[in-house]
C-alpha cells in the first residue's frame, strides 16, 4: 500500500473517531438505584420526521428558525458579514462553518490559545466582550447560514492546488488535504473546518501562521506539521483551489 493510501486511510479513521464522538450517549443508571415497576398507559403517536441538521458537515445541533443574535448584528457583521460571508479577504467567511469548530475558535481567542497575528490584533479584544452564554448562539447562527459559493481563480494556480489537495506530495510526506477537509472542502467535524469558498488571503495567512508556529491551536499539531512542509507557492495554489469550491 502506498504512503498516500495510508494517509488517506488515516484521514478516514480520524473522521470515524469524530463521528463516534457525536453519537448519542445513553443515560447511565445510578449505582444501587432500582426503578419501580409501574404500569403505564401507552398512547400511539404518529412518528415525527427528524429536524434537519446544520451544514458544516453535520453538527449535532438542530436549526429551527434561528434569529440573528444581537452581537452578530452589532459587532461580528462588520468583518464577517451579516450572513457570514466577509466582504474583506483578510477576514474569514463563517457561513456554513461547523458549530463545534466556531465555538472552539472563539474560546481559544478568549483564553489566548489561538495567538496568530490577526487573533492578537483583533479577535482577542472582540472575543473578550462576548458573554460565555452567547458563544454557542453566535456559532450556531453562522453555522446555519449558506456557505460562500466558489469563485474563479487563476487556472494554473487552481490546477496545482487541486493536485495537492487531492493527492498530497509523497516526496515530502504531505497528506492529501481532502483526508481531513473532505473532497468538497466542507470539512469534517469537529476539528477540521470548512475551506470551500474561503478567501485566498485568509487561507495563505493561516498556513503561514501555522508554519511560523504563531498559531498553535490545531489538535495534535496536525496543521503545524503539514504547513512546515509547504512552500509559499504551494500555499498560494491551495488557497486558489479551495476558493473555487
Amino acid at each position: 500500500m502506498s504512503w498516500a493510501s495510508k494517509a488517506f486511510g488515516m484521514g478516514l479513521g480520524l473522521f470515524a473517531v469524530t463521528a463516534v464522538a457525536y453519537a448519542a450517549h445513553p443515560a447511565k443508571a445510578q449505582p444501587g438505584h432500582k426503578p419501580k415497576a409501574t404500569k403505564v398507559a401507552v398512547k400511539t403517536k404518529a412518528a415525527k420526521a427528524p429536524a434537519p441538521l446544520l451544514t458544516g458537515r453535520r453538527p449535532p445541533l438542530v436549526a429551527t428558525g434561528l434569529k440573528t443574535p444581537a452581537l452578530v448584528t452589532s459587532t461580528c457583521s462588520a468583518c464577517h458579514g451579516l450572513t457570514g460571508i466577509s466582504p474583506l479577504g483578510e477576514f474569514p467567511n463563517l457561513a456554513g462553518q461547523g458549530e463545534p469548530y466556531l465555538v472552539k475558535q472563539i474560546e481559544d481567542f478568549r483564553n489566548h490559545t489561538r495567538a496568530d497575528p490577526l487573533a492578537q490584533s483583533i479577535m482577542w479584544g472582540m472575543a473578550a466582550v462576548i458573554p460565555q452564554n452567547k458563544i454557542r448562539a453566535i456559532a450556531l447562527y453562522y453555522a446555519s447560514q449558506k456557505g460562500a459559493p466558489g469563485q474563479p481563480a487563476p487556472a494554473q494556480l487552481v490546477a496545482a492546488g487541486r493536485t495537492l489537495y487531492f493527492g498530497g506530495e509523497i516526496g515530502k510526506q504531505l497528506p492529501a488535504c481532502m483526508a481531513c477537509h473532505g473532497s468538497s472542502g466542507r470539512g469534517l467535524l469537529p476539528w477540521f473546518p470548512r475551506l470551500a469558498g474561503q478567501h485566498q488571503a485568509y487561507i495563505v495567512a493561516q498556513l503561514q501562521a501555522f508554519k511560523a508556529q504563531t498559531r498553535t491551536n490545531d489538535p495534535h499539531a496536525i496543521m503545524r506539521t503539514i504547513a512546515a512542509k509547504l512552500t509559499t507557492a504551494q500555499m498560494t495554489a491551495l488557497a486558489a483551489f479551495v476558493h473555487t469550491l
